[in-house]
């Protein structure tokens, strides 16, 4: 597979390199970056620089506004909506997130939701962002139909994830990330660049049956929701809850990240924060998250299994050991960040 470890701030300043060179301003540039390298670091390689390349193709198009500044448009004590100008989806959901967090310390909870926004990473990033102000933090988002609701075969939803990230005390934060497909897209592109099969799971073809052949997931095919009629219904309500309630696109009037790179997404996003203190001390909370995460942890092991793990446990410990020995690259994305880095006239990160 020809793999090569690469340290995670040469990848970040390459990254942010390429943004600066198509007009987006550096602080903005910096921001975008961290988000993708940050999925990379915990492990979700189909969130981080497997998406660099259709970024810059969308802001070349016009589908990214490179210089977009979003803007509160409504606002209440504990809720907000913010018009994200067709901008970078990372530039509008951090302030998003920020500005629930700085609403939550003054009432307790906030919402603010975003439309006119773009495709914005790993949910994570955001909901993390609650943590180190002792608050649970939530992100979610919609996408481009890529999924059908149960019983149909076109396209009516998209693989709409959400994150829930909660403190806790000598443990790592607990963190939720999930979108509500049997898998991510970039997972399916992965396999593509490894040319290897998928779980018969995962994809259907674009006559609507299941497939192995990540090739012909790709080629106008549909992502299988997870857990069949309980993933198609949670993708609908996150729908609601980011493109219905914002005002901003949703189900078919939303667009998938590699079609149609000149026009807007339309995607929308919605950031929470609840203040734990609101229901107990901080320190008492973290306590009793450190509890219930041990007796997840000494469940006796099914045969086979030599640890149980909490959500985001697994992703932390990969950041831990990706920030000291580098991000693994693959032979093909090696070569697509050489040719992207020759477009631009940078220097490859490697």
């Amino acid at each position: 597979m020809n793999q090569k470890k690469v340290p995670s701030d040469k990848l970040a300043e390459f990254c942010a390199a390429c943004f600066q060179k198509l007009g987006v301003p550096a602080g903005d540039a910096r921001l975008v970056a961290s988000n993708l390298l940050f999925a990379n670091l915990r492990g979700v390689d189909s969130h981080g620089l497997i998406r660099l390349k259709i970024y810059t193709e969308r802001l070349r198009a016009g589908g990214f506004k490179a210089d977009a500044r979003p803007q509160v448009i409504s606002e209440q004590d504990s809720i907000a909506l913010i018009d994200a100008a067709h901008g970078l989806g990372q530039v509008a959901a951090t302030m998003a997130m920020k500005l629930a967090i700085a609403k939550a310390e003054k009432t307790g909870m906030a919402v603010v939701t975003v439309k006119n926004s773009n495709h914005f990473g790993a949910s994570a990033f955001y909901a993390m962002q609650a943590i180190e102000h002792g608050m649970i933090g939530f992100s979610a988002t919609n996408a481009g139909p890529t999924m059908a609701p149960t019983g149909g075969r076109e396209g009516r939803l998209g693989n709409n994830a959400f994150a829930i990230a909660v403190p806790a005390g000598r443990y790592p934060p607990l963190v939720l990330d999930m979108a509500t497909g049997a898998v991510a897209w970039g997972k399916i592109f992965v396999a593509q660049q490894e040319k290897r099969k998928i779980p018969g799971t995962w994809a259907l073809d674009k006559q609507g049956v299941p497939t192995d052949d990540p090739n012909a997931a790709a080629n106008k095919g549909l992502i299988q929701p997870l857990g069949g009629y309980k993933g198609y219904g949670l993708s609908l309500l996150l729908d609601i809850l980011t493109g219905v309630l914002s005002g901003g696109g949703f189900s078919t009037h939303v667009r998938t990240l590699y079609q149609q790179v000149a026009s807007p997404a339309e995607v929308a996003h919605t950031c929470a924060a609840l203040r734990v203190e609101a229901f107990m001390p901080v320190a008492q909370f973290r306590e009793r998250m450190d509890a219930i995460i041990e007796l997840m942890h000494s469940c006796p092991a099914a045969p086979g299994v030599s640890r149980i793990f909490v959500p985001g446990e697994i992703e932390h410990e990969t950041e831990q050991r990706r920030s000291a020995e580098g991000i693994p690259l693959n032979g093909e994305l090696q070569e697509e960040l050489r040719m992207l880095a020759g477009e631009l006239g940078l220097k490859p990160p490697f």
